[in-house]
């Protein structure tokens, strides 16, 4: 398994955005309507996902479970919920300390996601429990976007990434990277690749750096990770990707919720 990600994490492959999600019988016929759905990409409705990069203190993590219980709970009154926790087992790309977990939040409206962070009770339980276990935190509030949500219910031990993308400044980067999209969407849904999350962070606390996109997704099988990092097509379109990035951040490992 080592040898499988390593060789992945040199070819890195998950810079290919939500529209890459359908089967390979349903990939639409021309590169055009690919191209087409990534441009039409935007942000959409009032929901907000909260992505965090959590780092515990050693022998605290019964006391982050109890967090994550009281805090979830509550979290669920206000209409939002706790949708994924990954916990990552290899940094692919980037140069960033390994965190322990990494959560999704969803929230109805900004507006929810505020009164949730003031609730009194909450606030009580994220002192009590949250506050004496994290080490350290990065957050990242981020907007929809017009991506189709699927949320993978099956097998545990799939292989899921979670890619922190750093596009840089000017149209020209821009063009360059959706180019790069368009061109990949066409390749990828053959190696049992799944979005589930394609979201754009409006903030940050924490030390590490808002990224221009989160993507979130996961693998059929390992071999299809490592057969698409491989792939003759896709090694030609890396060179076109790594130039539109100033900086990528990606993380392998399995989901625990």
């Amino acid at each position: 398994m080592k040898i499988i990600l390593k060789t992945v994490a040199l070819a890195y492959i998950c810079m290919v955005v939500a529209s890459c999600t359908t089967s390979r019988a349903q990939q639409p016929k021309t590169a055009d309507k690919i191209s087409e759905k990534t441009k039409k990409m935007k942000t959409v409705n009032k929901e907000i996902v909260n992505v965090a990069l959590v780092y515990l203190k050693e022998g605290e993590t019964e006391r982050f479970e109890e967090y994550k219980r009281k805090g979830g709970a509550i979290l669920e009154k206000y209409g939002g919920k706790i949708e994924r926790i990954i916990k990552p087992t290899m940094l692919a790309k980037g140069d960033i300390e390994l965190p322990d977990e990494i959560h999704f939040a969803s929230y109805p409206s900004i507006e929810v996601f505020k009164k949730f962070n003031e609730d009194p009770e909450f606030i009580k339980i994220r002192e009590q429990y949250a506050m004496p276990a994290i080490k350290s935190i990065s957050i990242f509030p981020s907007k929809n976007t017009d991506f189709e949500f699927k949320k993978e219910e099956g097998d545990l031990n799939k292989t899921f990434g979670v890619a922190l993308v750093y596009i840089k400044e000017g149209k020209k980067y821009q063009d360059q990277f959706n180019n790069y999209h368009d061109k990949a969407c066409e390749i990828i849904p053959e190696f049992g690749a799944h979005f589930e999350r394609f979201i754009a962070p409006f903030d940050s606390k924490g030390t590490v750096e808002k990224p221009t996109e989160i993507h979130r997704f996961y693998f059929d099988s390992p071999e299809g990770m490592q057969q698409m990092g491989t792939d003759e097509r896709m090694q030609k379109l890396f060179p076109q990707r790594d130039e539109s990035l100033s900086d990528l951040i990606f993380f392998i490992g399995k989901r625990v919720l």
